[in-house]
């Protein structure tokens, strides 16, 4: 097989870099092992209160994408092809490297093994079967997952007792301190314990925290701990444009250093810039409209870094909005994301 630009990996990343070239009339192939998109930050509701989104946040590539599709995965890339685990091989000009990460401890959040939409969605729904069997839940972890499933759990599920189970002294680490301290004000107001400084280990009787003894033996345990870049493909030829974390190593036009006509976006790069979807998105379209120009003979700018930005929810009702110059909880603000989590706005995106 052939194409112009070959895309390894479907998600924010890919999915927008595919999409804004096939509408400049650049051929794309985009590879991924799943046969759907999944809109990552509404997950953690779906598994909580699933007929909240109703399914909305996942949607086939079959019915989106407009350019050529292939349900695989790369095993090995090369200078001028990649190899699929099929056997098959793909030649292409340019290939962007968008295979973003997973949670291996977590694969509520990333899916591991569901490589169907019908899959995920009964993966989803045994999680939350459970959890409505589920009388206390332990979260390990306080980040912005961490935060964001404790909130979701807590919320919708009022006869859980959720415990977030953090290994430093505030939530959110990165974030500023005021958005830390008003993250444990909202969990805490809905009901969610929070412990900081606790690193537990499993033994016979339960887990114990190795900082006071105690002991805690929830009927569920999820570890919100460890992301890994999917960076297996790469090992053989291109190990050395690794960073010390896996990730891919680009220069300001997000082209993979001292190679030509490779370039990486999303969680498997190293950009400077926050891992959150909707950067991946700009990523991607800057991208795009970075190879148009140069395939028309023209010089790109450079990728202008964006200045870090969040809106964690922490339920349905609440959440901490930060900005380069304040953080706020103000409700207006926070319902942007509230009203349906941006899966319309990212599906929206996709085919305008």
């Amino acid at each position: 097989m052939r194409t112009q630009v070959l895309i390894i990996g479907g998600g924010f990343a890919g999915a927008s870099t595919a999409q804004a070239l096939e509408k400049r009339g650049i051929n794309t192939t985009l590879v991924d092992k799943k046969d759907y998109f999944e809109v990552t930050y509404a997950v953690l509701r779906d598994v909580a209160h699933p007929e909240k989104n109703n399914g909305k946040s996942r949607k086939r590539y079959a019915d989106f994408l407009d350019g050529q599709f292939i349900q695989s995965a790369v095993v090995e890339l090369n200078a001028h092809f990649a190899v699929l685990a099929s056997g098959e091989t793909i030649h292409f000009d340019i290939v962007v490297i968008a295979s973003g990460s997973r949670y291996p401890s977590l694969p509520l959040a990333k899916s591991v093994d569901a490589s169907s939409l019908e899959s995920r969605n009964n993966e989803l729904q045994t999680y939350h079967d459970a959890l409505k069997q589920a009388k206390d839940v332990l979260i390990l972890g306080g980040g912005v997952v961490g935060v964001e499933l404790a909130g979701e759990l807590a919320y919708a599920m009022p006869h859980l007792k959720v415990t977030l189970a953090h290994n430093g002294p505030h939530l959110l680490n990165g974030f500023k301190s005021k958005a830390s301290k008003k993250a444990l004000s909202q969990l805490t107001r809905i009901g969610v314990e929070v412990q900081f400084n606790a690193r537990y280990q499993e033994t016979e009787d339960g887990l114990v925290n190795t900082t006071n003894g105690a002991k805690i033996n929830p009927d569920i345990t999820f570890s919100a701990t460890g992301v890994i870049p999917n960076n297996e493909f790469l090992k053989r030829h291109y190990a050395h444009v690794l960073n010390p974390q896996g990730q891919v190593i680009v220069n300001e036009a997000l082209a993979v250093t001292g190679q030509q006509h490779m370039y990486a976006i999303g969680d498997i790069a190293d950009v400077g810039e926050a891992k959150l979807g909707y950067l991946a998105v700009e990523q991607g379209k800057y991208l795009a409209n970075s190879i148009a120009k140069q395939i028309s003979g023209s010089q790109p700018k450079p990728y202008k870094r964006h200045p870090f930005m969040a809106l964690v929810p922490t339920g349905q009702e609440t959440g901490i909005v930060q900005f380069p110059f304040m953080v706020s909880t103000w409700k207006p603000l926070v319902n942007i994301k509230q009203k349906d989590l941006f899966i319309s706005k990212t599906f929206n995106g996709f085919t305008q």
